[in-house]
């Protein structure tokens, strides 16, 4: 199943690693969405498919504790949105820092805007029904994982 971008963005800087070290622990990373609307579409896609909506939303994602420089997180995010970031997308990335103690620190990172189509296709007992044809979701339209395994080792410095 597909990802969203805030959720490819976030498993980005999860495996992130500079001089072997990782940004934080991925149990040290939340993402979430902060607001949102949607602008609905039936632009057909293909003999079969429908993009049925796009959605916009604000990507949050925080960091605590964060041992890592703020410039750092700053280049791998950069470089993160020119590869993978659309027109549609924001460009910059507010980024808020809050001291813990003396080593560790707070890190807020929000996109003000991620866009993501909602694909459809035709299927016989969807549940959308538009000009008297059915759909449901395409196996890549779903952000939903199915599940994952996570190995690794840690090493604290």
């Amino acid at each position: 199943m597909s990802q969203s971008k805030l959720q490819k963005l976030t498993a980005y800087l999860i495996d992130a690693r500079y001089q072997g070290r990782k940004l934080a622990e991925p149990a040290q990373f939340v993402a979430q969405i902060e607001g949102g609307r949607i602008e609905p579409a039936s632009k057909k896609i293909n003999s079969t498919g429908i993009l049925a909506a796009r959605f916009y939303y604000s990507g949050v994602i925080s960091i605590s504790p964060c041992y890592a420089p703020a410039e750092l997180i700053s280049a791998y995010i950069s470089f993160w949105l020119q590869e993978h970031a659309d027109k549609h997308d924001s460009s910059e990335v507010e980024f808020n820092v809050d001291q813990i103690d003396d080593k560790a620190k707070e890190v807020e990172l929000v996109i003000e805007i991620f866009n993501e189509d909602i694909e459809l296709v035709e299927s016989a007992n969807g549940p959308f029904i538009l000009n008297s044809k059915r759909y449901d979701f395409g196996e890549q339209s779903l952000w939903v994982a199915e599940s994952f395994t996570l190995q690794e080792d840690i090493t604290n410095a």
